[in-house]
């Protein structure tokens, strides 16, 4: 005799199991709500990063979206240390009328256009280095790579009084390590009887561990400094002579005149 028996519960819920249903309400899920962001605010993907799609097979799949690129170009602008400075230098406020002025910024934008090795601005205070360089830092981060600013002054007063442990090292190895790193106002560690900055042995054994790290490994730096590239020689010629060999021709040197002091100038 047959029975019509009656399927357990669970048994007729997977026999009316539609695959492409689940992963619609999956997709639909995924794709719904927005996420709380503080660095960017993506329309398409609403801030999850990635955008859901159904699969030729039925399956959901997930796609990268856009937003990721400049996501990532924010992150490094914040971690570069430039970020408060970036909107007022760039290379279209920089002023340039004077001769000098032109074939500087000339050629900071060849450097920012196809970076090689070192590039060296030195000389007359308030001349614009810090600008330039910043310039060619932004243009840099906005071509995919990671910088970091290293401001002299604080920096290695920060490592010098570190010493010898953990976090020093942690933080040195970050200057020796990235990508690009701009040096500001290299030897600039305070004012003597004449002046000018001079710079003490610690300061001197600090810029060779970083610089030579940077010499041996062919790593992209920018340096500012007051020195002219004879005074770099005379304060350390190992750490000079490595400075003016990967610069090269991407050595600009604004002698002394205070009539490119922009600062002053504006009084």
């Amino acid at each position: 005799m047959m029975h019509n028996l009656k399927l357990p519960s669970h048994i007729q819920l997977a026999s009316s199991y539609d695959p492409i249903a689940f992963a619609k309400l999956r997709i639909d899920g995924h794709n719904s709500g927005k996420v709380p962001s503080s660095d960017y605010d993506c329309p398409k993907c609403l801030n999850r990063g990635t955008i859901a799609f159904l699969r030729e097979d039925g399956t959901p799949g997930f796609l990268e979206c856009d937003c990721k690129a400049n996501r990532w170009r924010i992150q490094v602008r914040k971690k570069s240390g430039l970020e408060a400075v970036l909107p007022d230098y760039t290379f279209d406020l920089f002023q340039a009328t004077e001769p000098w002025q032109k074939r500087i910024l000339s050629g900071c934008q060849a450097y920012a256009a196809e970076p090689k090795l070192w590039l060296l601005l030195c000389g007359q205070s308030g001349s614009g280095k810090t600008h330039l360089c910043s310039a060619i830092c932004q243009e840099l981060m906005q071509n995919g790579h990671t910088v970091r600013y290293m401001p002299w002054r604080d920096q290695a007063g920060v490592l010098k009084r570190l010493g010898m442990d953990a976090q020093r090292d942690a933080l040195l190895d970050v200057f020796k390590t990235v990508p690009v790193l701009f040096i500001d106002d290299l030897f600039k560690t305070g004012a003597g009887p004449d002046g000018q900055a001079n710079p003490t042995a610690a300061d001197v054994n600090l810029a060779f561990e970083i610089l030579n790290h940077r010499y041996h490994n062919r790593m992209l730096t920018i340096l500012s400094t007051e020195k002219s590239p004879g005074e770099l020689v005379n304060i350390d010629e190992a750490t000079g002579s490595r400075i003016l060999e990967l610069a090269r021709k991407n050595t600009y040197h604004i002698r002394p005149d205070r009539k490119k002091n922009f600062r002053l100038r504006e009084q």
